[in-house]
This record gives structure tokens, C-alpha cells and sequence, in this order.
């Protein structure tokens, strides 16, 4: 299992949880977002990290705009938000087409229907986050686990190949009182959880989080290619 921390703002911030042992790192470009960072300082502070920690988190339809955003960045792990599996597909084709190196996490909403209704062809991963006005996450608000395990259990059957995040509202408190729920998927994604406010990391829950996810069994050689 694998840890990403979200919407960091902060050089010292992305120093520590890098110094900590996550595997991911994500600087949020959406501007809904009170995390929103413009590509420039995406591209400064990603530029302190090793390339393939660096996680882009995108709101947008526009291939052109994702294009420009990697151009600006050097970040080629893309998190897209808010489209459909088909966007999102004909979007990684065209980058593909183009020489990019895409990888490609889509956000999805907890609905089992979503995953029936929908191809995933050219998407490496699913984050399964909570929605607010047709807007997959940004809410802070926890997925009931069985929504996401039924979830879990329908990507697993259509295409084990997906890697899943669990996403939403994350915190060190929930994992560990559900342990052997959270530990069912390939990421875990923490955002608000670890903050004082948007946007600032609290150093202190950050070392408390990394020293505890160490501590477990499963991370024993968890820095293979992610």
C-alpha cells in the first residue's frame, strides 16, 4: 500500500512528507481548490522532489490544457478530476499519440453504477473520492467503506490491472481504528486530514501518519515502481 499526500502548498511541507517516506506527493491546479497552486509553483516546488513522486491533480476536459500543464510542470503522473472515464481515455490517447509519457489516475465517484456504465481504456488507476455539484473531491468527507469496498470489488473484476486509491477525508485516527478495510487498497490519499487549514500540513500529524504507516507490515519494500 502506498501513502500520497495531497495538496501541498508549502516547501517545507513537501520537504518533510518527501523526507517521510511518501511515495506520492500532489500539488493540486484546479481552481475551486483553496490548494490551488499556478503551474509555476507547481513546477518550483515539484522540482525539490524525485520526478516520479510528483503528482499533478487536474480539473479540466481540454487536452490542450493538460499538454500545457505538463510542458510547464515536467509532471507526466496526471490526477484528473471531474470528466468522464471517455474524456479521460480519449484524453490519454491523444498524449500517448503526442510522446507523453501519461500516466493517468481518473477520480470517480462512490457509485457502483459508475463502473458498469463506463470503459476505462487508457486509464492507469481510479481514485475513489467523494462528490459535491457534479464535482468528484475537494469535500473532506469520508466514503462510507461500503460503498467503496463494493466499488473496489467491481474494478477488481473488470480489470485487476487498475490501481485503486481510496481518497476523501483521510485521516491517521480512521486508518487506524480500520485497519484491515483501508489496507484493501493500493493507495491512500491524504489531504485535509493532515492540515491546520487549507493548503498548511501539520508537521506533527505528518511524522505521526509516516511513523505509524511504517511501522505495519505491508510497507516492508513498498519503494518499487509505483
Amino acid at each position: 500500500m502506498k501513502i500520497k499526500i495531497c495538496g501541498l502548498t508549502r516547501e517545507e511541507d513537501v520537504v518533510l512528507a518527501d523526507s517521510l517516506g511518501a511515495d506520492l506527493l500532489g500539488f493540486i491546479h484546479a481552481q475551486r481548490s483553496p490548494r490551488h497552486l499556478e503551474l509555476g509553483d507547481v513546477a518550483e516546488l515539484s522540482s525539490i522532489i524525485p520526478d516520479e513522486k510528483a503528482v499533478l491533480v487536474i480539473e479540466t476536459s481540454e487536452t490542450a490544457k493538460i499538454m500545457e500543464a505538463i510542458d510547464e510542470t515536467g509532471i507526466e503522473r496526471i490526477q484528473l478530476h471531474s470528466v468522464s472515464p471517455e474524456v479521460a481515455g480519449r484524453i490519454s490517447r491523444s498524449l500517448h499519440e503526442e510522446g507523453y509519457n501519461l500516466e493517468l489516475t481518473l477520480a470517480i465517484p462512490p457509485v457502483s453504477s459508475y463502473i458498469s456504465g463506463h470503459e476505462f481504456q487508457g486509464i492507469s488507476g481510479l481514485l475513489l473520492d467523494s462528490t459535491s455539484g457534479g464535482k468528484t473531491g475537494g469535500t473532506g468527507k469520508i466514503i462510507a467503506p461500503s460503498d467503496a469496498l463494493e466499488l473496489l470489488a467491481l474494478i477488481r473484476g473488470m480489470d485487476p490491472s487498475l490501481r485503486v486509491t481510496l481518497a476523501g477525508g483521510l485521516t491517521l485516527e480512521f486508518v487506524r481504528k480500520n485497519m484491515d478495510y483501508v489496507s484493501k487498497f493500493d493507495c491512500l490519499d491524504f489531504n485535509s486530514g493532515l492540515e491546520t487549514e487549507p493548503g498548511l500540513k501539520d508537521h506533527e500529524m505528518m511524522a505521526e501518519l509516516m511513523n505509524y504507516i511504517e511501522g505495519l507490515p505491508f510497507r516492508k519494500g513498498v519503494i518499487e515502481e509505483i
